[in-house]
């Protein structure tokens, strides 16, 4: 369907209401009516900076919300120039009240252009002032999450939340690519079984480690609606080619726990082979999210130590990459590193050696 200019929009429909958002292919947003009537906060249209990587065809780093459920808004943001993988962006997430009573919730930051590029054009979109965002959760403390928690804190007075054994990460700064994340502090630590309202709306943050130490997931129980990060991550992305997990018994755990949970909608930060991106549902679709995301944990010792075997009994970890990835156009940027993680592992319980820059099997 169209509006008067010809724009493509789309119609979210669900038990707590409906409204028009964006073409996934793009396109200028167009807000719902009751969006702009019961918003909590209107500011005048002010210029913000344009993304260098901004992608109208995937709509990535435009700042348009992308409607997901109501009140549940994607915004994507570009993972260049640190990532050369235009097929695979970071979706930061938007939760608003849809009767314009409570404050809108930022889910993840992003990179640190994020603020002004992304985010204050997506609230403005939606009719919110700056001000009117009082917190920002992070899901995690990794870079493309985090990494604008400074410059948003300062632009909109909003708090910074984050699962309790992620926050020293954030005491440590960090760089994504040429740009610096400074060492900075939350103003909350949540502990997974705590109850958070958010957007008028109550959330159960549960523990979900193995990607990071303090990864969280945000559980909205009556809806069946959990936000993951990158805490389940199926086969990986195309950055990554396999799932990164850096401590895989807590990993299989974090599996175990959303296996059990009631999720309808799954909604995680990446386009996580093989599935779409940003919302996985029905809950049939959630299990065998979590079931391949299992399989691929579980079977990766073994694809590696075929990948040395068929070289011969020793290989470079960039021959190793290539093999655990020869199904894909191109080996990504992040394989090497993640299976080098895998391979040390497996080096400590015998399974293989590292010599120089050759893995040997044993």
């Amino acid at each position: 369907m169209a509006d008067g200019s010809g724009r493509a929009k789309r119609m979210y429909t669900g038990s707590d209401g409906e409204g028009w958002g964006p073409n996934r292919g793009g396109g200028e947003f167009r807000a719902t009516e009751q969006d702009e009537h019961q918003s909590i906060g209107r500011t005048e249209t002010v210029p913000h900076p344009v993304s260098p990587f901004r992608d109208e065809a995937r709509d990535v780093a435009t700042g348009h919300p992308i409607a997901i459920l109501p009140g549940i808004w994607e915004i994507r943001e570009s993972l260049a120039p640190a990532f050369d993988t235009p097929e695979t962006w970071v979706s930061l997430f938007l939760i608003t009240d849809p009767t314009g009573h409570a404050s809108p919730v930022m889910i993840d930051t992003g990179v640190p252009r994020s603020t002004h590029t992304v985010i204050l054009p997506a609230l403005e979109a939606l009719g919110f002032a700056p001000s009117d965002l009082k917190v920002a959760v992070n899901t995690h403390s990794h870079h493309d999450h985090a990494g604008s928690n400074v410059q948003l804190r300062e632009a909109t007075g909003c708090q910074i939340w984050i699962g309790r054994l992620d926050g020293p990460a954030l005491l440590r700064g960090d760089r994504f690519g040429p740009d610096e994340i400074p060492p900075h502090s939350a103003d909350r630590l949540l502990d997974g079984g705590e109850i958070v309202n958010l957007a008028g709306r109550d959330y159960e943050i549960i523990d979900m480690p193995g990607h990071s130490p303090g990864s969280i997931g945000i559980f909205d129980r009556e809806r069946g609606i959990l936000f993951t990060g990158d805490a389940i991550q199926a086969r990986g992305t195309t950055t990554q080619g396999v799932p990164g997990a850096s401590n895989r018994p807590a990993y299989r755990n974090t599996l175990a726990t959303v296996r059990a949970l009631p999720v309808e909608h799954l909604l995680p930060a990446h386009a996580y082979l093989p599935f779409p991106p940003a919302h996985v549902t029905p809950g049939s679709e959630v299990h065998r999210y979590v079931d391949v995301s299992r399989e691929a944990i579980d079977t990766i010792d073994d694809r590696l130590a075929s990948a040395i075997r068929n070289a011969g009994g020793s290989a470079t970890i960039a021959k190793i990459a290539d093999t655990i990835c020869a199904d894909q156009p191109r080996t990504p940027v992040l394989a090497a590193p993640i299976l080098t993680d895998y391979l040390n592992q497996m080096a400590a319980v015998g399974r293989v050696r590292h010599d120089a820059d050759h893995w040997t099997l044993l």
